[in-house]
């Protein structure tokens, strides 16, 4: 299937890891231009990408970094919201601090409204189209995942909103079971070689994440798409 995406101006945060530095990859292979944000410093990748350092949690910072990414490529198509964090997952609700729930959404869902807060005047020039990354965690949870899980399903509602209010605009989110990234290898160790345990790459992700950037995605918008391998289906019935 053919995307499109060549000459596309896309702007990814937490570009420098995981499924931000994936998409990035995968958006250059698909020929687009490609502004690679992140707090930590972006691998060289070659092509049409301009590295940029910015804080997702500050709004001057994201600012900056989508003046630098039109400035550079003269305008937005797409933008692709992967930046994230875990937070203090397996602790319980009595020994996390609202300092650190408080921290998770900072990143993961202030993050995500700074982003397209900022980039919504190009996206709208543009008709464009808006990628944020929520999670599976949004609709299941595990013991000690409330920060996370409140954050992840702040960005599902988010996304529906700002499809409402960014007309022309396709605001779309993905949300993948647990993803083999060193974010995930720090929470969940050699858990994530279990074969009982099914686990996707940043690859995976990353197509879901080019398709809903694409123009053969335009049918939809303000979506929750769950990539799960269909565990959530799977009712617990002893039957």
């Amino acid at each position: 299937m053919r995307l499109d995406l060549a000459g596309k101006v896309v702007l990814v945060t937490g570009a420098a890891s995981g499924i931000g530095l994936a998409c990035v990859r995968a958006l250059l292979a698909e020929g687009a231009l490609v502004g690679a944000v992140d707090r930590s410093p972006v691998p060289e990748l070659g092509g049409d990408c301009l590295a940029a350092r910015a804080d997702v949690t500050d709004e001057a910072s994201v600012a900056a970094a989508v003046e630098a990414v039109t400035g550079r490529f003269g305008g937005l198509d797409v933008a692709v919201g992967c930046a994230g964090i875990s937070g203090p997952v397996g602790t319980q609700l009595a020994a996390t601090s609202a300092e650190a729930f408080g921290a998770v959404l900072a990143v993961n869902v202030t993050g995500q409204f700074l982003l397209v807060k900022h980039a919504a005047p190009w996206l709208t020039a543009a008709g464009g189209a808006v990628v944020l990354l929520a999670s599976d965690s949004a609709f299941t949870s595990a013991p000690g995942m409330a920060p996370y899980c409140a954050s992840k399903g702040a960005v599902v509602a988010l996304t529906r909103a700002l499809s409402v209010d960014l007309p022309g605009v396709r605001v779309n989110c993905v949300c993948p079971s647990v993803v083999d990234t060193p974010m995930a290898r720090t929470d969940l160790g050699t858990a994530l070689d279990s074969p009982a345990f099914p686990v996707q790459a940043p690859e995976d992700v990353a197509s879901q994440v080019l398709f809903l950037a694409s123009a053969r995605s335009r049918t939809i918008n303000g979506q929750a798409v769950l990539a799960d391998f269909g565990v959530s289906a799977r009712s617990g019935f002893p039957a």
